[in-house]
């Protein structure tokens, strides 16, 4: 496997790239690679600060385009049934276990005995049905609900039993149920009551903090630290000078190597680098010219200069990719050089799509980061002919005029999300993709009969993607986390959505 790199000597003789493996505890067990320190003595009444650029964009449960809620709240306030664990693993949490039919098409779940959520009312199979049941209906935006289609009917079987039916197969379905979040029967939003997880929701003051405290009563294994308290950030020189003075124990991303200068030689901190599955890429809408004609994308992913561009926003940190899979995923090929930087070649391609003078515009969240990118990216196109304007919003409308009403002809965005290749197979999903190929293959790989056949049939998938330059995805995040010296037991990789807090703790 190529990793595509060209990096510089590691950040410096101080750095400490922590490769422990420690087993996070929670209440269904856990395993995974974690910051530990197995000398250190937790301060059980600690209360830790994290900073961190991804705030959520509301508390309304079923809405995708918004990965802040599930990185503070999913698994530490609040369960499904499953989890995906901190190495990228399904664990059983609300559900203790569950059954599988022979024929693959009733799954039931048997529950944890004596949860209650945060109120304490105790929770019910009739609270899982209602989860499950709104994050399938009509009104659910979840951007996991075509996954969870398969489900046909959820029934309370009895107080601690649930049964789904499905309409097929699902090789899947314990890794999509980690996204429903299990509140009480008729909520719709996630409050301080309607948590089942090891924190109890206390307050989120919008462009501020996000504040959950341990919740003495859950039914699991117990935080190991008093609370956590997460602080935004839209400026990354803020957060880490509120991480330099004292003010933050963590950051979880940091989004520039320049950010670790401060940091090296300096024995007060440690820096982590991880594995993640953050994909910085340019989508475009695919449903409308020219984007719908393949030769136009393939021609635009070939005059970007990825290496550039990451080296640019990463100085060799990170990997170029060719697809939207990353190496941690079973089914994925390295195709960083399917449609390699090649103006020529962009130039031949645009000719035969009959495409001269081609003006683009991107929609963008600015930051650092994105305004690096579009500065390289407009410089590329330029040289193929091709005009880019950029067109700077803020999240809000980023999610209502993209995500949601999908106006727009390309932008630029990070997807963090696991197993995000098979929203490929959605044509009504933002970026429109229609490949009924693709989509036969990602239905075929979901009910297969062996892990294998999954393995094959995603690998297609992942190819044909790459092929015809359904996006262009132009580099993998690596995951690097700062932490002051006496901070330990924070997740090292982010192979999920949710950064579980519950084994974070500081010396005392």
């Amino acid at each position: 496997m190529s990793t595509r790199r060209s990096r510089r000597a590691p950040l410096g003789a101080a750095l400490a790239v922590v490769a422990a493996l420690a087993l996070a505890a929670c209440g269904s067990g856990s395993g995974g690679s974690t910051a530990n320190d197995a000398a250190a003595t937790p301060d059980e009444s600690a209360e830790i600060v994290i900073g961190s650029t991804n705030e959520p964009t509301g508390l309304v449960r079923n809405v995708g385009g918004s990965s802040g809620v599930s990185q503070t709240m999913t698994r530490n306030v609040f369960e499904g049934l499953t989890s995906v664990d901190v190495d990228g693993t399904v664990i059983p949490t609300l559900a203790e276990s569950w059954d599988v039919s022979s024929d693959g098409l009733t799954y039931t779940f048997h529950l944890q005995p004596d949860v209650t959520f945060h109120d304490g009312t105790p929770l019910t199979a009739d609270d899982v049905v209602w989860s499950i049941s709104e994050a399938i209906g009509p009104e659910s935006k979840s951007a996991r609900k075509s996954d969870l289609l398969v489900i046909q009917q959820a029934t309370a079987v009895d107080d601690a039993t649930v049964q789904l039916d499905l309409s097929r197969p699902s090789q899947g379905l314990t890794f999509y149920l980690a996204s429903v979040t299990v509140v009480k029967n008729g909520d719709k939003e996630l409050t301080s009551d309607n948590g089942t997880g090891p924190y109890r929701f206390v307050e989120w003051v919008q462009g501020d903090h996000l504040t959950i405290e341990k919740f003495d009563g859950y039914w699991g294994e117990p935080a190991q630290n008093a609370g956590v308290t997460f602080r935004f950030f839209q400026d990354t020189t803020a957060l880490n000078n509120a991480l330099l003075t004292g003010d933050l124990d963590l950051v979880i991303a940091e989004d520039s190597p320049d950010q670790l200068v401060q940091f090296e030689d300096n024995p007060d901190f440690t820096i982590t680098e991880g594995t993640s599955t953050t994909k910085q890429l340019w989508a475009f809408n695919d449903r409308e010219a020219p984007f719908s004609d393949v030769r136009v994308r393939q021609a635009l992913y070939k005059a970007i200069d990825r290496e550039a561009i990451l080296s640019a926003v990463w100085d060799g940190y990170g990997q170029v990719i060719g697809s939207m899979v990353p190496p941690t995923d079973p089914w994925f090929v390295d195709q960083a050089d399917v449609h390699a930087y090649d103006p020529d070649a962009a130039e031949a391609l645009l000719t035969e799509a009959g495409v001269t003078g081609l003006e683009i515009s991107v929609d963008y969240i600015p930051d650092d980061t994105t305004e690096a990118i579009l500065a390289l990216l407009t410089k590329n196109l330029a040289a193929v002919g091709v005009t880019l304007t950029p067109n700077p919003i803020d999240d809000a409308t980023w999610y209502q005029k993209v995500y949601t009403d999908h106006d727009f002809q390309t932008t630029l965005m990070g997807h963090v999300n696991p197993r995000d290749v098979l929203w490929y197979a959605n044509p009504d999903f933002y970026w429109g993709y229609d490949n009924p190929q693709v989509q036969e293959w990602v239905t075929q790989a979901d009910q297969a009969a062996t892990e294998e056949e999954q393995v094959d049939l995603l690998t297609q998938v992942n190819e044909t993607i790459g092929e015809e330059a359904a996006s262009a995805w132009l580099y993998l995040n690596p995951q690097i986390r700062v932490a002051r010296a006496d901070i330990s037991g924070f997740p090292v990789d982010q192979v999920t959505e949710s950064f579980y807090v519950a084994d974070i703790v500081r010396e005392s």
